[in-house]
């Protein structure tokens, strides 16, 4: 006890001696666990918004739907599976024949019944009036959208006729939260309570007609059991959850997981490498004051306590300022996206990640300043006070004076994979983390140890040829009691994780914009017939509020009857994927359509008329189609045998699913009918909507603006707060790499002394300095780039499924950056120390 006293005296002897020291290695600490905490938090709250939003696209936490009518029982168990704080409603959707009351030819529609005291669970269904749902839907009153109004040339107020009876039409419906849930059913839609839905007889037992139970969970129920707990009740439901709203949101959602994972563990590793780097120059400084220590009869262990006291009281304290600016990251973000969105996550101080961000960062700290601090061990006074002497500096190779910093490396590595796993939650993530630091570290240390042999040979071949400038220069990286290899070792570690976020935040948002809706179009036209053809894509094209003009696909409906000479009924599928074979929709098409590519074969030519298939990756393996495999098909009375000649499968997320395609120029009076997507402005939708009416009655038009909107809301939301978090992550790490230069400036206070007096002026000085400086920075961000390139690269493909291109434009900006960094770095830690005179720095010491 009465030995820790003592330590502790000692170490807050050296704290209050040396304050803006170690508040350099406070603020490196600081940055490191503001970084970590500030984007946890956030990202916490983001991921919660994000589930929000995509709630909204499902109206509910989950949705089971099924095609037969549930009996009583299977009601109950489903009711149970809700839970006491859960709900649960039920809707059903099903196709009728809808018309005026006065007349005129009925239309197809799509008859949506609802609890409309409960439904929707999440999102607003909006209606025009704006009233609540259970004050427009009654016994005798529906809600019908734009499409039907204008097909049936109604208005609100007017009555119209479904299943034999007459339901007075109470308003519009303007957008409905779950629209994607139905498919690209008739664009046509009617909006009922249940009770209405029994009264017109149109869904019997055996009718076929789509059950969808929503269900409302209690917070923090286990989503996997209930899913399989409907399952067991339900006969083969298709069960979705809000993760299962939109590709684009799902693929988000996974994307900025990995992502948060990646920028958590990197803000922390280099703050931790910042930290590591002040403690080591701090700890060369104190070279000769251990020494002395021990030559008093000090021991190893009573030093590296009193060390290691300065260590956590700095780290202590540097965290504490960490919590303090996390806190503020979490709070200023939501500030930062108000002026792009008005949803924003509700931000609130969470103590777990401030203790998590606390622990880790003393942790980490601690895990770097051992090798320095382990490395007091070897110290021994007469080779201290000798530390510049050749002979002292050939006696460092044996093997026991290794052992030492061998075991401190390999528990270093020990406790990076411990910290990685818990912050990644992870085991995976965690060990190829902790690998790829081990490699970059080996990497770099290898780099340093050719540079510095590189810097001696070229400075011994040409001798007095080279300028004195340039000759220092490159001396400098060699000298004794130089830590060249160091700074470059934790300039390179810092651009490489730099570099890797900056990386990693383009794949993700490359990827993630690649998901994102309505790219092709947010409105659908179906059921064009090919004398239309060229008619509707004129007319569409000259329509205001249109981009650019519509293309339009073909496509014609076959069975398929042999494969190879099998019957189709004789092949080894399941029953429901031989049925799937009767009614095969072939596009006709004339190249690859747009975000395709081939995996396999080639396609034919435009002009080319021979009956040939192509057939996506996906259909191929489902029903084990091979290239030059031949397949008969039966279409429009005719029978077609064509080859298998190209294999496809899709880059990017499109307006339209693509399965079987087939030459246009071989068609020889198959009909075909036309469907394709353009996008219009959303105020002109309805315009177009009625002049395609007039113009072509028996067109489908599927208006999709709104749904895609708030998905592509989602999808920005996702790509903006990637963007925020991955600058702050940069800024943090540009913090440290100055730092890793700055913290040389202890060292060069005797150099500088010592040139000074041997008539160095202060440019010839500061020219020999930048110098050291350039070669480091471009080193450290040559091989640092590259690293990151191959990390991300490997990153991407791993835990990201996307490429990640190797950029060799961003290895150049990391070489220039990382340069010019290290300069203003170096002179800005260094300027003082430039105007000192030598004999105030040497009467010091």
């Amino acid at each position: 006890m009465r030995f820790f006293r003592t330590a502790s005296k000692i170490a807050w002897r050296e704290l209050r001696s040396s304050p803006g020291r170690f508040l350099f290695v406070a603020i490196a600490v600081a940055v490191g666990v503001g970084a970590l905490s500030g984007v946890k938090g956030f990202g916490a709250a983001f991921r919660s918004m994000l589930f929000s939003n995509a709630k909204q696209l499902t109206a509910s936490d989950l949705s089971a739907q099924v095609w037969a009518l549930p009996d009583d029982n299977q009601l109950r168990q489903l009711h149970s599976i809700a839970g006491t704080s859960g709900d649960l409603t039920w809707v059903t959707e099903t196709f009728s024949m809808a018309g005026r009351t006065t007349g005129g030819p009925p239309q197809l529609v799509t008859v949506k019944a609802v609890d409309p005291w409960k439904y929707p669970f999440y999102g607003s269904l909006t209606t025009s009036p704006a009233e609540p749902l259970r004050e427009l839907l009654r016994g005798d009153s529906v809600i019908a959208n734009t499409e039907l109004l204008i097909r049936l040339r109604l208005h609100p107020g007017d009555s119209v006729r479904l299943g034999g009876r007459e339901f007075r039409i109470a308003g519009t419906l303007v957008t409905e939260p779950d629209r994607l849930a139905s498919g690209f059913g008739p664009s046509m839609r009617l909006l009922m309570t249940r009770d209405a839905l029994a009264r017109t007889g149109l869904v019997k037992p055996g009718s076929r007609a789509a059950q969808r139970f929503l269900f409302k969970l209690p917070p923090g129920a286990d989503v996997g059991k209930v899913r399989s707990r409907i399952a067991q009740v339900l006969i083969r439901p298709r069960i979705t959850d809000f993760r299962d709203g939109d590709p684009a949101i799902e693929k988000g959602i996974n994307n900025s997981t990995v992502f948060l994972s990646l920028v958590s563990l990197i803000a922390l590793i280099v703050g931790a490498l910042g930290v590591g780097m002040a403690m080591y120059s701090h700890i060369q400084q104190k070279m000769d004051t251990i020494a002395v220590m021990k030559a008093v009869g000090a021991q190893s262990k009573q030093i590296i306590t009193v060390y290691l006291l300065q260590t956590l009281w700095v780290s202590l304290a540097g965290a504490m300022m960490g919590v303090a600016l996390g806190a503020a990251v979490q709070s200023a973000f939501p500030i930062l996206i108000r002026s792009v969105f008005d949803l924003l996550p509700q931000v609130q101080w969470n103590w777990s990640f401030s203790v998590q961000g606390l622990a880790l960062g003393v942790m980490a700290t601690l895990l770097f300043t051992m090798p320095p601090l382990l490395a007091v061990r070897q110290v021994k006074p007469s080779l201290v006070f000798r530390r510049e002497m050749d002979e002292v500096k050939q006696q460092k190779g044996r093997w026991r004076e290794l052992l030492m910093p061998a075991i401190a490396a390999a528990v270093v590595l020990a406790g990076l994979a411990a910290i990685s796993v818990w912050l990644s939650n992870s085991w995976e993530m965690g060990f190829y983390f902790v690998a790829g630091v081990a490699l970059s570290l080996g990497v770099l240390m290898l780099t340093a140890a050719v540079l510095l042999r590189l810097m001696r040979r070229i400075v011994r071949a040409s001798g007095r040829r080279l300028p004195s400038n340039f000759r220092h220069g490159f001396a400098n990286l060699y000298r004794p009691g130089t830590h060249s290899a160091s700074v470059l070792v934790a300039l390179g570690v810092g651009v490489m994780f730099t570099l890797t976020t900056y990386l990693i935040q383009q794949t993700v948002l490359r990827d993630v914009n690649s998901e994102a809706p309505g790219r092709g179009g947010n409105v659908f036209l179906v059921d064009i017939s090919p004398s239309q053809r060229d008619a509707v894509t004129n007319f569409v094209g000259t329509q205001a509020g249109v981009q650019s003009p519509p293309e339009l696909i073909g496509y014609f409906v076959a069975r398929m009857v042999r494969k190879n000479g099998i019957p189709t009924a004789m092949l080894p599928l399941e029953k429901h994927r031989r049925d799937q074979l009767q009614t095969s929709r072939i596009s006709a098409v004339t190249a690859l359509p747009k975000n395709f590519a081939l995996t396999a074969g080639r396609l034919w030519a435009a002009e080319d008329s021979q009956p040939q298939i192509a057939i996506s990756e996906e259909q191929s393996h489902r029903f084990g189609v091979a290239m030059g495999d031949r397949l008969q098909f039966q279409a429009a009375g005719r029978t077609i045998e064509t080859p298998v000649v190209a294999i496809f499968r899709p880059t990017a997320r499109g307006s339209f699913r693509f399965d079987l395609l087939y030459p246009r120029a071989a068609m020889n009076g198959i009909p075909a009918i036309y469907y394709g997507a353009v996008q219009v402005k959303p105020s002109q939708i309805p315009a177009l909507e009625q002049g395609l009416f007039e113009h072509f009655p028996t067109l489908t038009v599927i208006n999709l603006a709104d749904i895609l909107q708030r998905v592509q809301a989602a999808v920005n939301q996702i790509a903006l707060v990637i963007r925020f978090l991955a600058a702050f992550a940069i800024v943090a790490g540009v913090i440290i790499l100055s730092s890793s230069v700055a913290g040389t400036r202890y060292r060069r206070i005797r150099e500088v002394a010592i040139l000074k007096t041997f008539g160095g002026t202060r440019r010839r000085i500061s020219s020999i300095f930048s110098i050291e400086f350039t070669i480091l920075g471009a080193v450290a961000g040559l091989i640092g780039g590259v690293l990151a390139n191959v990390f991300s690269r490997f990153i991407a493909t791993r835990f990201i499924e996307t490429s990640s291109p190797f950029d060799w434009v961003s290895v150049a900006g990391a070489m220039i950056g990382t340069a010019v960094l290290a300069n203003f770095a170096g002179w800005l830690a260094s300027a003082r120390i430039l105007g000192q005179r030598p004999l105030e720095v040497l009467r010091g010491e």
